[in-house]
């Protein structure tokens, strides 16, 4: 049966389209998280405990 969802079924456009926004909203959460946590150029994601990273969670969701 014919499923418009299934990947197989897209378009290029829509593939390409679909990938791009994938990439796009990952980016914009890394740089997010990244100013969170006030990124100097060492990534301290990994020193917060995980209450923090959770209380970071919740803001992303609720910005994005």
């Amino acid at each position: 049966m014919y499923n418009p969802n299934n990947p197989s079924n897209w378009t290029w456009s829509k593939a390409f389209a679909e990938v791009e926004y994938t990439i796009k909203k990952a980016e914009t959460e890394q740089q997010i998280m990244n100013h969170l946590s006030d990124y100097s150029g060492n990534p301290k994601w990994t020193e917060l405990t995980s209450d923090q990273q959770d209380d970071h969670y919740e803001i992303l969701f609720q910005i994005l």
